[in-house]
């Protein structure tokens, strides 16, 4: 499991998608999945911090 979460590649891809995902939630009035979309995004930026 740690392998997985620090592997580089999906800390890239989900850096990219998960704002955009937050946002278009965002757009579409789904504050809560908003919210949770950019909560795993401030958990993926903390995991890049803790990585190097």
């Amino acid at each position: 499991m740690k392998n997985k979460l620090f592997n580089p590649v999906f800390l890239v891809l989900s850096s990219i998608i998960l704002p955009i995902a937050a946002f278009e939630a965002l757009v579409t009035d789904n504050i809560a999945a908003s919210d949770i979309l950019f909560a795993l995004f401030c958990a993926v930026m903390a995991l890049i911090v803790v990585r190097k």
